[in-house]
């Protein structure tokens, strides 16, 4: 070909080109088209309604499911804003993207599953899922083979957010997570990394169960009731995250019968327990800042070993730095110091813990009257000399949550809709014949959704709701279902028995505040089947049967606190987070029996509910530092007579003993629990430090 014809004619096809770029350009100027490099794009759009739908611009789908049927292998689906309400099986590897994330929305409508993907080397992004169902293995996104990518998705309200299963090499990157059963659940898989993601008001913010070589990276777990939860797996790598503000009574990293497990460079601040690791091995904690956790720093028992802690910045908890029983340690290298109670706890134990800072030159102190950390053994051996004489520099972690982090909060609050018999003139929620009941004009619209006289929590609409077990608009109510589990004695039971039931009713009366306990009589309240020791997930997932009744829309929910006893749980008691917020707590009855013979199994299971409602109601360590304190139950500690006249149910020193909360008005040390109650805790929950 002529030279010169040839460069003529590749000019004309740039041209031809470049036209062609301009008049799609013109098609689409209303829309916004993030670059697409695969070979063909099929569109959806909601707002054509009336058709023809051919998937093209002009013609796009109005649902993705059509898009999905019509696409092959490698094409892009390509969705602009809009809600689509709708589920979809992806088994070809094609990309679907939405328009913008906030503004493309999936709702699964509470079905088993939003997105399920079945093939290989599948790309979602910039979607919003919500709304799958409540029952177990329920999930957003459900992910049954390798190789896919997850980008750039908020996905809330669903019993699982990313469901991985027996798979391996996939991506979650950029991601959030809130309002879940947990975020992301990992199961017998590998290999799976997931990056940049963050994760806030779940139960658990991700769940490894029985996975290996597997990687957490630049994320960030907050005000969950356990951030990261790793049970029967191996070689999980945790590197430059933040885990903060989750659960007082959980907290944030759960290592249990693991190995191999690595945290290197973190910040592990303001937890309940910053990280608990139990009957595992082969754990490194490195280069992290693990401060302000309200209990302990570091928790260490049954059966662990190999554990190494080193470098790390351990100062200002609350309570314990480091927590050891039936395991041993290698600690070294580290700051620990200011921790309020120990630095260094051990018991049937042996720990290495030379070469660490504790706080002043002299080295610890062996009582709570030093200036340095403390440190005690029992049955056990610590080895502590030499220790460093000055601080070390240029350890803990390298970063700051805030320069690296916009920690987010919730930004698509839903609304509880419940519907009622009789009319609504005014269409504002409550029928007439409440309205009429309480005072308020059934022709005139009121914003009962907002409107709360009595301050106890609950918005007009539930306390219509709950008009039918006897509450007041104007007249404080609090609401407790207890379901218990049959006890494996036949001879004895779990249920709360009335005497003591009536009891804690008093200590509310007292305060002018009306406690309404559900065993049966409030269309809650239940025996369950026996169930013997079980996890912090399985706990989460009895909440969601026997409480939610894996209804996401159960009008119950944020109207009562919920109970659980049974024989034996993951604690003897203690608060915790089942779906969004802390409004639940355990009792482990036959525990409790065992480790205080001196009270009945009926006395315990109640006042132990007593002080659990306290957490449901924002009563916390960082509140008042007799609150949750171990030191105050042994004579031979300082904080025993500190807090010796607080005399609350909250003191570990009068748990058993008392069935109320302080007034604040003894001598000395107290705390008025009562005034400092949150009635809305329970369902706005907030864990942030320092306390706003």
């Amino acid at each position: 070909m002529n030279k010169k014809l040839e460069t003529l004619l590749i000019a004309f096809i740039f041209l031809l080109t470049i036209i062609n770029s301009t008049a799609l350009g013109k098609q689409i100027e209303n829309k916004t088209i993030t670059s697409i490099s695969n070979k063909n794009i099929i569109y959806v759009d909601d707002n054509n309604t009336a058709g023809p739908w051919d998937g093209t611009m002009e013609h796009p789908y109005r649902y993705i499911y059509d898009g999905v049927s019509n696409a092959s292998d490698n094409d892009t689906v390509y969705v602009f804003n809009g809600v689509y309400n709708e589920t979809l099986t992806i088994n070809k590897h094609i990309t679907i993207q939405g328009e913008k994330q906030n503004s493309t929305i999936i709702d699964g409508m509470y079905k088993e599953f939003i997105i399920h993907i079945v093939e290989d080397n599948v790309s979602i992004m910039n979607l919003t899922l919500r709304n799958s169902g409540g029952y177990r293995d329920n999930a957003g996104i459900k992910i049954s083979s390798e190789n896919n990518s997850i980008k750039d998705c908020t996905i809330y309200r669903t019993k699982t957010g990313i469901y991985i299963n027996n798979t391996s090499d996939n991506e979650i990157n950029n991601c959030s997570f809130y309002t879940n059963g947990e975020g992301i659940f990992v199961c017998f898989s590998s290999k799976n990394s997931i990056k940049n993601c963050q994760f806030y008001h779940n139960a658990i913010g991700v769940n490894f169960q029985s996975s290996e070589d597997n990687k957490i990276c630049d994320s960030y777990a907050h005000t969950n009731g356990v951030g990261f939860f790793l049970n029967d797996s191996s070689n999980i790598e945790i590197i430059h995250c933040a885990v903060s503000d989750n659960n007082d009574n959980q907290g944030g990293v759960f290592i249990f019968g693991c190995s191999s497990i690595n945290i290197t460079n973190c910040n592990i601040c303001h937890n309940g327990v910053g990280v608990t690791v139990a009957n595992s091995s082969y754990i490194s904690i490195k280069r992290c800042d693990i401060n302000w956790n309200t209990h302990i720093a570091i928790k260490l028992g049954k059966s662990s070993d190999n554990i190494t802690i080193s470098n790390c910045e351990i100062r200002n908890n609350f309570r314990y730095a480091i927590h050891i029983e039936n395991g041993n340690c290698k600690i070294i290298d580290n700051n620990i110091y200011k921790n309020a109670l120990y630095g260094l706890y051990a018991k049937f134990s042996y720990s290495d813990a030379r070469y660490n800072w504790w706080g002043f030159f002299t080295g610890p102190t062996y009582t709570g009257l030093g200036i340095a950390d403390r440190i005690t053994r029992k049955l056990g051996s610590i080895l502590y000399l030499p220790w460093y004489r000055q601080p070390l520099q240029n350890i803990g972690s390298n970063w700051e949550t805030n320069d690296f982090f916009t920690k987010k909060e919730i930004t698509d609050t839903w609304h509880k809709h419940i519907d009622f018999s009789g009319n609504d003139t005014d269409k504002d929620g409550c029928p007439d014949w409440w309205e009429e009941k309480y005072g308020y004009n059934p022709n005139i619209w009121n914003d009962h959704e907002h409107l709360d006289p009595d301050g106890d929590g609950l918005n007009n609409i539930e306390e219509c709701y709950t008009d039918q077990y006897g509450s007041n608009p104007f007249h404080k109510d609090v609401f407790l279902e207890f379901d218990w589990a049959e006890a494996k004695n036949p001879e004895t039971t779990n249920k709360p028995p009335s005497d003591q039931i009536d009891l804690m009713k008093s200590a509310f009366e007292k305060h002018n505040i009306a406690l309404h306990v559900d065993v049966g009589g409030l269309e809650g309240g239940e025996e369950i089947p026996y169930i013997s020791n079980f996890s912090y997930a399985t706990m989460r997932d009895l909440y969601w049967d026997y409480f939610l009744h894996n209804d996401l829309d159960n009008p119950r929910k944020g109207i009562f606190h919920y109970c659980l006893v049974c024989d034996y749980g993951p604690g003897a008691g203690f608060a915790f987070v089942g779906w969004d917020n802390l409004d639940s707590f355990e009792i482990s009855a036959q525990q409790l029996v065992e480790g205080f013979p001196a009270y009945s199994r009926e006395r315990l299971i109640v006042t132990g509910a007593m002080h659990e409602t306290g957490h449901t109601f924002g009563l916390f360590v960082d509140d008042f530092a007799g609150i949750d304190n171990a030191a105050t139950e042994r004579p031979y500690y300082k904080e025993f007579w500190l807090y010796i006249n607080y005399r609350s149910c909250m003191s570990y020193q009068h748990t058993w003993a008392i069935m109320d909360y302080s007034d604040g008005t003894h001598i000395g040390r107290d705390f008025d629990d009562w005034d400092n109650l949150d009635f809305t805790f329970f369902k706005n929950t907030h864990f942030e430090w320092p306390k706003k």
